[in-house]
């Protein structure tokens, strides 16, 4: 995906505004925002030995497929799990949101930055 279909917040000595006009970067944020342009590119996490236990580092949806999967379960604080019913799909997390999946044979993910 190039770059020009990614949105990205400018960096912080970037100013809002000068003299009476917007500065280019940040038009270019506020106007993403109302487009739906995603963040970043999505990204293939390299999937480690079961239980496989994967944390969001910002927000997005995480897509598990293929492989042999018994068990996926979501946590909020790396504590309690909750199963969350099914064993392949698209989940949604939040930073530090944490899915942990369990299998025999190796599934698929990907993230998707949202």
């Amino acid at each position: 995906m190039p770059a020009s279909q990614l949105n990205s917040l400018p960096n912080y000595p970037v100013p809002l505004a000068r003299g009476q006009v917007t500065e280019s970067a940040w038009y270019r944020f506020f106007a993403g925002l109302f487009q739906g342009l995603p963040p970043e590119n999505v990204t293939v996490p390299a999937v480690g030995a079961s239980p496989y236990t994967y944390s969001a580092v910002r927000k997005g949806s995480l897509i598990v497929e293929g492989g042999t999967v018994s068990s996926i379960e979501f946590s909020r604080n790396g504590t309690d799990y909750y199963d969350v019913g099914t064993t392949a799909g698209m989940f949604m997390l939040n930073a530090s949101d944490i899915l942990r999946i369990t299998y025999s044979g190796l599934p698929n993910v990907t993230f998707v930055p949202s």
